[in-house]
C-alpha cells in the first residue's frame, strides 16, 4: 500500500480461542477456581464460558501524559503496591468509571517514556494510512501504598495485590503479579527469558523486546519487558490494553452486540495500493471482501460494503460508513508492500493512549487518546481472533497482532482492525494471493473468527447492552 498522507488467561477463558488447524475452541481460566478445567488457547482467549461473571471494579487507572520523553538511566525502581480497599464492592462494570481505592495519597506522575520502535516491519515504506485530525484474589500484600493517577478507559483487574515498579516514571506490573492473578502453574526468568505456563496456555516474553507470545501467536507490546531484581516486569498499559483483555474477554467493558460487519476493501480507483508481482493490491483486497461477504452471510451476519466496486473511497468517508452502520464491527482488509523477501501476515488494532505505534510509519505517540481508542479491549480482541485463526490455519510467518494509528482506526466508533494479508511485493506469496483457493480460504477463517469472537463476547455484550 501507498501512504499518500499522513491523516491520521482453571476456567474463566482467555482471549486466543483454542487454536486447532481450523476453530478456536474458547475458554477464559476462572480465577476463583483454580483446579478447574483448563480449556484450550482461544476457549481461552475467547471465554466460551456459561457462568456469568460481572465485571470487577477497576483500581487505579496508569498514568498518561501529554509528552512523552526519552527513556534515561534513573534512580533505583519505586515498588509499589495496590491492594482494593477492604470489603469494597465489585459493583462497577462501566469503562468509564473513575472509582479508585479511597485511602488513596497522591503522587506526582511522571512522564513516560517513549516506546521503542519495533524493527519487525521496516521492509515496508509506502501505504495509505496515517493520523486524520477529524479522525480473583491473590495473596495478602505486606505493604499498601496506593496512588491516585489520572483516569484511562481501561484499568488493572481488580480484587488482587498488584506489585507496581515504577521505572522511568512509567508503571510496570511484576510477573509474579501475573502469576498469582491468573493462576498460571509455573513462573520463570531464565536468561532474558520469561515463562508462565499454565496446561494449556503459555506466555513467554524476553527482557527488552516488544514481542510476546501467547500459545505462539506473536503480540507487539507497547513497551519492552524490563527486568529489576530478577523480576520481569511487564507495562501497566500492556497489561491492561493487551494482556488482560485476550486472557479474560468475559470482563471486556466496551463490547456491544453486534450483527453487522462492515467490509472495507483497502484503495480503489486511482488509488491502486501497492503494486504486486500479479497485479494490484486493491483489485486482491476488492476480491477478498466480494468473497468474505459471502461466507459472512452463510453464517448469519449482515454486511456493509464500504466499496463494491472498483471506486476511489476517502480515508473519511470509510470511516463514515463504518460509524454510521450500527450494531457492527469494522474490518478493513490489505495485501502488504516490501522488499521481495518480505513475507506474512500482520493484524492492526488502534494504539492505546499513552503508548505508541508498533512501527515508525504508525503515528508516532498517542498522547491525547482518539475516538477509536473508547474500543480498545474490544480491538485487540477482534484482532487477536482473525490473526490467530489465519496464522494456526496457514502457518504463514507471524509478524505479529501490532498497533498504529491509522486512520481508518483512530476515527472508528466501532470495533475495529486491518488486516494485511500478505505481501504482493513477494513473488511466492502474491501468487497465492491471487488465487481464487487461497481468498477463498482465508475468507472462510476470518469469517470463522468473527463468529468465535462474537460467542466468546457474548456474555460482555449481554451485560453491556
Amino acid at each position: 500500500m501507498r501512504f499518500d498522507m499522513l491523516a491520521p488467561h482453571r476456567t474463566v477463558r482467555c482471549l486466543i480461542l483454542a487454536m486447532t488447524t481450523f476453530a478456536f475452541t474458547a475458554a477464559q481460566a476462572d480465577v476463583n477456581n483454580p483446579d478447574g478445567e483448563k480449556p484450550g488457547f482461544m476457549g481461552r482467549v475467547f471465554g466460551f464460558g456459561k457462568k456469568k461473571e460481572e465485571a470487577p471494579a477497576p483500581p487505579p487507572a496508569p498514568v498518561v501524559e501529554e509528552k512523552p520523553k526519552p527513556a534515561t538511566p534513573g534512580p533505583k525502581p519505586k515498588v509499589t503496591t495496590i491492594k482494593p480497599k477492604s470489603g469494597s464492592s465489585s459493583s462497577s462494570t462501566s469503562k468509564k468509571s473513575s472509582s479508585t481505592p479511597s485511602t488513596a495519597k497522591k503522587s506526582e506522575p511522571s512522564k513516560p517514556a517513549v516506546a521503542e520502535k519495533s524493527s519487525a516491519n521496516k521492509e515496508r515504506s509506502d501505504g495509505e494510512f496515517g493520523h486524520a485530525k477529524d479522525d480473583d484474589k491473590t495473596p495478602e500484600p505486606k505493604t499498601v501504598v496506593t496512588t491516585s493517577t489520572p483516569e484511562i478507559p481501561t484499568r488493572l483487574p481488580s480484587n488482587s495485590g498488584w506489585q507496581i515498579v515504577k521505572v522511568n516514571g512509567r508503571d510496570y506490573i511484576t510477573g509474579d503479579s501475573l502469576h498469582q492473578f491468573y493462576r498460571f502453574n509455573s513462573y520463570k526468568v531464565e536468561d532474558k527469558h520469561v515463562w508462565l505456563r499454565s496446561n494449556n496456555l503459555i506466555l513467554k516474553g524476553t527482557i527488552g523486546s516488544q514481542e510476546l507470545l501467547i500459545n505462539n501467536i506473536k503480540f507487539i507490546l507497547s513497551y519492552p519487558v524490563q527486568e529489576y531484581g530478577g523480576k520481569a516486569l511487564f507495562s501497566r498499559i500492556d497489561l491492561c490494553k493487551l494482556i488482560d483483555p485476550v486472557l479474560r474477554p468475559t470482563y471486556i467493558t466496551d463490547a456491544e452486540p453486534f450483527d453487522t460487519v462492515v467490509l472495507d476493501a483497502g484503495h480503489g480507483g486511482h488509488d491502486a495500493g501497492a503494486r504486486g508481482v500479479y497485479g494490484y493490491e486493491k483489485d486482491f483486497a476488492l476480491k477478498m471482501a466480494e468473497v468474505l461477504k459471502g461466507e459472512l452471510t452463510r453464517r448469519g451476519f449482515k454486511v456493509v460494503m464500504t466499496r463494491s466496486t472498483d471506486t476511489f473511497i476517502t480515508l473519511g468517508g470509510r470511516v463514515a460508513i463504518a460509524n454510521a452502520t450500527p450494531n457492527s464491527i469494522f474490518l478493513s482488509l490489505h495485501f502488504n508492500s516490501g522488499g521481495s523477501a518480505a513475507s506474512g501476515i500482520e493484524t492492526f488494532a488502534l494504539t492505546p493512549q499513552g503508548s505508541s505505534a508498533s512501527l515508525e510509519r504508525g503515528g508516532g505517540y498517542n498522547a491525547g487518546g482518539v475516538t477509536g481508542n473508547s474500543h480498545d479491549s474490544a480491538n485487540i480482541a477482534l484482532a487477536t481472533a482473525v490473526h490467530a485463526m489465519v496464522i494456526s490455519k496457514f502457518k504463514f510467518v507471524d509478524r505479529g497482532i501490532k498497533r498504529a494509528q491509522w486512520s481508518v482506526l483512530t476515527g472508528c466508533k466501532r470495533p475495529g482492525i486491518l488486516f494485511e494479508g500478505g505481501f504482493v511485493t513477494n513473488g511466492n506469496e502474491c501468487r497465492l494471493i491471487a488465487s481464487d483457493t487461497y481468498r477463498q480460504s482465508v475468507s472462510s477463517s476470518i469469517a470463522d473468527a468473527v463468529v468465535n469472537y462474537r460467542t466468546a463476547l457474548r456474555g460482555a455484550m449481554t451485560r453491556n447492552r
